[in-house]
C-alpha cells in the first residue's frame, strides 16, 4: 500500500481552488474554548469527510460570509483524537476562494490506522459542528466492517427520515456494532425541479415539515427552459440544472437538511456516482430527457466539478492497496462546447474532443481497503458507458423483448460476426448491425477491474456498482394470447449490456476469485440474489451475490408501475390486487416467481398459483420489496457477510429527528465460499412485517 508524504501532497493538489494536505504531528494540547461567536462566519452545509486509509482521510466544510461577501477567508482546521480538542494532531490555517465556492478539502495523512478522530473547523470566532470519523484498519488486520449502503435521495419527493433512523439506532448500537462508513451509490442529487406528482399518486404534490414549512427547490440560479409537455414528459414545466451556478445550489440546497448533514459529520462517506449527479439515464456528456437526447459536455463539465467540491473524494493520489494503480484524479476544468458527436470509435467512447475533454476532467473509479476483510472497489457506470440498446417501436410489444436486446448489444459481433441486417422476427432494420459491442465500463475501466480483482487478496470484495447485475425481466410468452415476448424491464442498468455483465461474471469464476459482493442502487427498491453468468442458459451456478438497496427518499418503483399499469387489467392484476389488508405489492411475486405465478394469485387469492412458478425468467433473484425506501447494512468478518434491507414507513411524512419508523428489515447471510464452492444467501428472515408474497 502506498501513502503519500507531505511534499508529494502538496505537489499533487498545487493549483486546485479548495484543495489542500497535511500531514498529522505528535498530539499537542490545545484549549477547547472559545471566545463567543461573532457572527460573521457560518458553515450552511455542514461539515464531511470521506475515503479513510490506514493513515489518511479527507475533510470537508464550506465556509460563507454571513453579509454575502466573495473574498477569501481564512479558514482553521483541526483534528484531534478527543471531543475535547486535548490531543491536536492538525491545527492548520487556510485560506478559501469563492474559486471553489467557498468549499475545503483537506487530504490529512499520517495518522493511526483503525481510529476515531474528531475535527472542526473555524472562521474568525465562528465555529462549524463537531465532525466525528476515523482511518481505516492496517491491511493485515482482522478486523470486521460494519457499513451502510445507500442512493437516490430525491429532495423534493420525500424527507431524509432514513439518515434520521439510521443516526438514532447508531447512537443506541454497542459501539463495537456501530456503522464504521458509509458507502454512497449515487443521486446524491436530482437535478430536475419540478419533479411532483398529482394528488392521487403516493406522495403529496407538496410536502410539509413538521415546522410547516415546505420542501421545495427554489428556482435554478439559471435553468432550463421550463419542459413541454410530451407522450415522455409528465411534469411540464420542470427545469433542470445547466451551469456550474445550477449544481452547485443543488448541492448546497440538499446539504440544508439536518439528518444528511448530521449523517456526513457522524461518519466517513465513500462516494462513487449515478446518473442524476449529472443528467437522468446520462451515457458519457449525452442527455436523454426527449428523444434522442442531445450533447451536454459544458453541462458534464459542470456537474463534475461541482459534485468534486461538495463530495469529499481521495482521487489524485488514492491508495492503491491492491498493487493496481489507480486511475482516479481530481477535477481539472477544461473549456468544451457542447458539440454533435462525430461517432463510435472502436470502444463506444465517442471521438467528439469536446466529449472526451469533458470527461476527462476528473476521474471516480478506484479502490479502497478495509483490513484483510474488504477490498472497496468503486466503478464509474456512466461517464464511459454505451448508449443502452434499445429497439426501435415493435408492434405488439412494448418492452423490449430479451432476444432483440442481445442482439443490439452485441452489435457487429452478432451472430458469430455476422449481424442480422433486420431485428429478429420483424423487417425492421437492425440499428446497432455496424455498431461496437455494448460496454457500461469501457475497455480501460474493465481491464483495471479485472486486474483488481485478481489481485487483492482480501476476504470479500465489495463492488460498489451504482446499477444492480441482477436480472429483471417479465416472462410475458407465459401470458396466454399474448403474442409477446419475454423482456427487459428497463435497459439503463445491466439488464441493457448482457454481453458485457457475463463477461465479467464469466472472469469471476474462471479465476476462481471467491466472495465477491455487489452493493447497488438506482432502482428504487429493495432486492437481493446470487449471480449467475447468462440468466438464459441451462446451467445456472452463481459466482457472487448481489444486495440491491432502495432510495432513501426518491419515489419506489411499485407506484410507478402500478399508474402505469392502470389502463389495461390483465397487467394491473400483475402489479397488484386489493388484500385483505388493502393493495398488495404482487409485482414482488412476478418478479421472483413469474407473470402468471402473479396473475392467477391476483385472480384466486390462493396458492394454486405456485403451480406457475417460473424462477428461470430471473434466476438468482431470491427477495423483492418493490415498494420500499429506506437503506442497506452490511457487516462482515472473516467468515461470512450479514446484509440487511431496511424499509422505513412512506418518507413522505416527516418525523422529526427521531427518524422514520421502520416497517421491516430483511436479514441475509453469506457464508464466505471457497474456490470451487458456490455461494448461497440464507434469507429473508424479517425483523416487523414481512414483505409480500415472502411471509
Amino acid at each position: 500500500m502506498r501513502e503519500l508524504d507531505r511534499r508529494s501532497l502538496l505537489r499533487a493538489f498545487a493549483g486546485l481552488a479548495g484543495t489542500f494536505a497535511v500531514t498529522a504531528q505528535a498530539p499537542m494540547a490545545l484549549a477547547s474554548s472559545h471566545e463567543a461567536p461573532g457572527g460573521d462566519f457560518r458553515f450552511p452545509q455542514g461539515v464531511a469527510s470521506g475515503d479513510p486509509t490506514p493513515h489518511g482521510i479527507i475533510l470537508w466544510t464550506r465556509v460563507e460570509a454571513v453579509d454575502g461577501s466573495r473574498s477569501p477567508i481564512a479558514l482553521r482546521a483541526q483534528l484531534s483524537k478527543t471531543p475535547d480538542f486535548k490531543s491536536v494532531v492538525v491545527d492548520q490555517v487556510m485560506t478559501i476562494s469563492e474559486d471553489s465556492d467557498h468549499t475545503l478539502r483537506l487530504v490529512v495523512n499520517g495518522l493511526d490506522p483503525d481510529t476515531i478522530y474528531f475535527y472542526r473547523f473555524t472562521a474568525g470566532r465562528d465555529a462549524s459542528r463537531l465532525g466525528r470519523t476515523r482511518t481505516a484498519p492496517l491491511p493485515s488486520a482482522e478486523t470486521p466492517a460494519t457499513f451502510a449502503f445507500v442512493s437516490c435521495q430525491n429532495f423534493e419527493q420525500a424527507f431524509y427520515g432514513a439518515w434520521a433512523r439510521m443516526l438514532a439506532d447508531d447512537l443506541a448500537a454497542p459501539e463495537d456494532e456501530q456503522i464504521d462508513f458509509v458507502l454512497f451509490l449515487g443521486d446524491f442529487i436530482y437535478e430536475v425541479r419540478g419533479d411532483r406528482w398529482d394528488a392521487d399518486m403516493r406522495h403529496p404534490k407538496w410536502l410539509r415539515a413538521a415546522d410547516g414549512s415546505l420542501r421545495e427547490i427554489p428556482p435554478f440560479p439559471n435553468g432550463s427552459p421550463p419542459w413541454p409537455s410530451t407522450d415522455w414528459n409528465k411534469n411540464p414545466g420542470a427545469t433542470n440544472a445547466v451551469t456550474l451556478a445550477d449544481y452547485r445550489f443543488l448541492y448546497k440546497l440538499y446539504l440544508s437538511d439536518p439528518y444528511l448533514q448530521a449523517a456526513r459529520a457522524r461518519w466517513p462517506f465513500i462516494s462513487t456516482w449515478d446518473d442524476h449527479e449529472f443528467s437522468n439515464d446520462c451515457w458519457q456528456t449525452h442527455d436523454t430527457y426527449f428523444e434522442p437526447g442531445k450533447p451536454a459536455q459544458t453541462r458534464k463539465v459542470a456537474a463534475n466539478q461541482a459534485w468534486f467540491e461538495f463530495v469529499p473524494a481521495l482521487l489524485t493520489g488514492a491508495d492503491a492497496p491492491t498493487g493496481v494503480d489507480n486511475d482516479a484524479h481530481d477535477f481539472k476544468f477544461a473549456a468544451v462546447k457542447d458539440a454533435p458527436y462525430v461517432g463510435p470509435a472502436q470502444d463506444w467512447i465517442d471521438s467528439d474532443p469536446d466529449n472526451l475533454n469533458a470527461l476527462n476532467t476528473i476521474s471516480v473509479y478506484r479502490t479502497l481497503r478495509w483490513g484483510k476483510t474488504l477490498e472497496i472497489v468503486l466503478t464509474d457506470n456512466r461517464s464511459y458507458k454505451s448508449p443502452p440498446p434499445k429497439p426501435p417501436k415493435i408492434e405488439g410489444q412494448s418492452l423490449p423483448p430479451i432476444d432483440v436486446v442481445k442482439v443490439l448489444d452485441l452489435g457487429r459481433e452478432a451472430n458469430g460476426g455476422k449481424p442480422p441486417a433486420t431485428i429478429p422476427d420483424t423487417e425492421i432494420s437492425n440499428p446497432r448491425r455496424n455498431a461496437p459491442r455494448g460496454s457500461m465500463l469501457s475497455p480501460k475501466q474493465k481491464e483495471w477491474f479485472k486486474r483488481v480483482l485478481l489481485a487483492s487478496d482480501a476476504r470479500w470484495k465489495i463492488w460498489a456498482n451504482s446499477l444492480p447485475l441482477l436480472p429483471f425481466r417479465l416472462d410475458l410468452s407465459n401470458l396466454p394470447f399474448s403474442g409477446m415476448k419475454d423482456a427487459c424491464l428497463g435497459l439503463d442498468g445491466w439488464n441493457g449490456y448482457p454481453s458485457e455483465r457475463e463477461e465479467l461474471l464469466r472472469f469471476i469464476r474462471d479465476n476462481k476469485i471467491t466472495n465477491v459482493v455487489s452493493c447497488t442502487g438506482d432502482h428504487h427498491f429493495h432486492a437481493a440474489g446470487t449471480l449467475v453468468i447468462n440468466p438464459d442458459s441451462e446451467k445456472q451456478d452463481a459466482v457472487a451475490v448481489e444486495f440491491l438497496g432502495a432510495g432513501i427518499s426518491s419515489e419506489p418503483v411499485f407506484p410507478a408501475v402500478e399508474r402505469a399499469s392502470r389502463s389495461n387489467s390483465v397487467f394491473h392484476s400483475i402489479c397488484t390486487f386489493d388484500g385483505s389488508d388493502g393493495p398488495v405489492e404482487n409485482w414482488n411475486l412476478a418478479m421472483v416467481g413469474g407473470t402468471m405465478t402473479a396473475l392467477v394469485r391476483s385472480w384466486t387469492w390462493g396458492f394454486v398459483a405456485d403451480a406457475f412458478w417460473n424462477a428461470a425468467i430471473n434466476p438468482g433473484l431470491q427477495y423483492v420489496d418493490s415498494n420500499s425506501n429506506g437503506y442497506g447494512l452490511l457487516r462482515a468478518d472473516a467468515g461470512r457477510v450479514q446484509a440487511s434491507l431496511v424499509t422505513i414507513k412512506n418518507p413522505a411524512t416527516d418525523y422529526g429527528p427521531e427518524g422514520a419508523p421502520i416497517l421491516r428489515k430483511a436479514n441475509f447471510a453469506v457464508r464466505a465460499w471457497k474456490k470451487g464452492e458456490t455461494p448461497k444467501i440464507e434469507g429473508p428472515i424479517f425483523e416487523g412485517k414481512p414483505a409480500f408474497p415472502f411471509a
